[in-house]
């Protein structure tokens, strides 16, 4: 019988308490929704737009966002290397609009792809880009495919390491930070994973590839930082009149009828700043130089409308990434939703023994409770000792402290037994539970006094009243015990931490947070939404069973 009649519900007071009830409920519903959205959105982040707060990331309906987290990732969250390889200025990569196709540089993509084709270009003058993230912590496509190749050529970690003389311990750990081939450290094939990396990006997709600029480093890195943004101190200095930096030559040979300035400073930057890889006998040959060359010797005057932009137009890769990028928008697009994801999966599914431990501890931990805790509720419930009350007390009053506190004592416990770094240390001491003893013991004393009476008549023992009739008409009760046991066990990091320092015994709580300490907010969110998942799974097959032993004793 419902609780309101079918009379009653037409009153217009109680259709506005229903009404208000509902509203609430929803109230509720969203207030629970919203900070689950934001945490969806924030696991898509990445630097360029990890200050966003909407439900919605502005990159899956904007192609101007989308943009600048494809740049974020193409110059590996560098802006100095997007400055110099565009000659641009920008300070954030948030700043950068997306160009028109007709923008300026488009006319020359047919000669820039040309040029490309060629093979004009030595293999240091290639840098691969969604290849590193250093502050969001996330393992880009690039960095991924070059960790799968890897695995498909040596098959092993242990063959990798013996035949390029590394020694990395996780299939995650394989990485080469890219050479810097601008600054005069850099050796192109220093080591035997170098050449591997070397080949490896020179076969990237050429969304993913970019040209590096001395004339650019020269501008950006070097003249810049020593006058001034503003081309009017260079001016001052040098006597010129260049109307901006772009004007500003980057000699092939020594300039021996420049000023004595401009001598000095082609002598330091090409015997103290640049590489040695991008001079010959005293000559700079480089990438802006060849495409000059290459354009000089076209004849393609529909395209090239004076000699001047033929032998000073720059390197047009602003137009040309422009390009490649709303040709690829979707697969971008789609490496930004799964980039986070992948790159937890990857760590927790290469990384030690995190996944394994974890099974068996919550397994062991779940089993345990539903053993060891019902045996104790069984024993006061049904044999009654006059010292019920006070044992029962005295397990309630484990609950008044924290485990922040028990766990010093405990750890020196474990520590003189021997057990340390063993899943007895993780198990013995949170294998029984004063509050699951207080709530079993307050089940089974509902339980009819005449099914255990009946069943001694007919010859059970002790044994078989507990497990065939209280264990069996527990269910509800046993499977609150169980999801509160996997939770405990699951959720446990800070215990799990002091009692097994053993990398080879972390549990998957421990990985995470080594991961989410050297990662960006984006893989954090991604780490928790993955991590909730098991508890989300266990609860709902928990569920129906929960509801069980809500709805059946109702009925009866």
């Amino acid at each position: 019988m419902p609780i309101l009649s079918r009379i009653g519900r037409k009153s217009p007071q109680t259709r506005l308490l229903i009404a208000a009830i509902y509203a609430a409920l929803l109230a509720g519903a969203l207030a629970m929704l919203y900070p689950l959205g934001l945490m969806i959105a924030g696991s898509t982040k990445s630097i360029a737009d990890q200050r966003e707060t909407a439900l919605l990331p502005r990159f899956l309906v904007s192609d101007e966002a989308l943009w600048q987290k494809h740049l974020e990732a193409l110059f590996n969250e560098s802006m100095d290397s997007l400055n110099i390889a565009f000659d641009t200025d920008y300070a954030t990569f948030e700043d950068i609009p997306l160009p028109p196709p007709d923008g300026p540089g488009s006319e020359l993509l047919p000669l820039w792809r040309e040029f490309l084709a060629s093979g004009a270009l030595p293999q240091h003058a290639i840098a691969l880009g969604h290849y590193w993230a250093p502050q969001a912590g996330a393992f880009p496509a690039q960095l991924r495919e070059f960790r799968h190749r890897l695995r498909g050529k040596f098959g092993t970690l242990a063959a990798l390491n013996a035949a390029l003389g590394s020694d990395f311990d996780a299939w995650y750990a394989v990485f080469l930070q890219p050479p810097a081939y601008l600054f005069p450290h850099a050796k192109p094939d220093a080591t035997p994973l170098a050449t591997e990396f070397d080949a490896f990006k020179l076969a990237a997709p050429d969304w993913c590839q970019t040209v590096l600029s001395p004339e650019g480093f020269f501008k950006k890195l070097y003249l810049k930082p020593r006058h001034s943004k503003d081309i009017a101190a260079y001016n001052a200095a040098h006597g010129t009149a260049h109307a901006s930096y772009a004007d500003v030559p980057l000699p092939r040979e020594f300039p021996a009828d420049a000023s004595p300035l401009e001598q000095q400073e082609w002598r330091d930057f090409t015997a103290n700043t640049l590489s040695p890889l991008w001079q010959t006998n005293g000559i700079l040959d480089t990438p802006d130089s060849r495409w000059r060359d290459f354009l000089s010797k076209q004849n393609h005057s529909t395209i090239l409308d004076s000699s001047f932009l033929i032998l000073n137009s720059p390197m047009p890769q602003f137009a040309h990434h422009a390009d490649l990028f709303r040709a690829h928008k979707a697969e971008i697009r789609r490496e930004f939703l799964v980039r986070n994801f992948r790159t937890v999966l990857d760590y927790i599914l290469f990384h030690g023994r995190g996944i394994a431990n974890t099974v068996i501890y919550c397994t062991l931990a779940v089993l345990l409770a539903l053993l060891v805790n019902p045996l104790a509720a069984y024993a006061l419930s049904r044999f009654k000792p006059s010292a019920g009350p006070q044992i029962l007390l005295f397990l309630m009053l484990t609950m008044a402290f924290p485990h922040m506190v028990t766990q010093i004592p405990v750890f020196i416990l474990l520590r003189e037994l021997g057990l340390l770094n063993t899943f007895a240390a993780l198990l013995l001491p949170g294998m029984a539970s004063g509050y699951s003893i207080f709530l079993l013991k307050g089940f089974f004393d509902s339980l009819p006094r005449d099914l255990y009476e009946s069943a001694q008549l007919d010859g059970a023992g002790e044994w078989t009243l507990f497990w065939h009739i209280t264990m069996r008409l527990s269910t509800p009760i046993l499977s609150v015990i169980a999801l509160q046991a996997f939770s405990v066990a699951y959720a446990n990091f800070m215990y799990a931490l002091l009692i097994c320092q053993d990398p080879k015994m972390w549990t998957l709580m421990v990985w995470l947070y080594q991961l989410q300490q050297r990662s960006g907010p984006g893989v954090v969110q991604a780490s928790l939404l993955l991590a909730a998942l098991p508890t989300l799974a266990v609860f709902l097959a928990c569920q129906r069973v929960l509801l069980r032993g809500i709805v059946v004793p109702v009925e009866k």
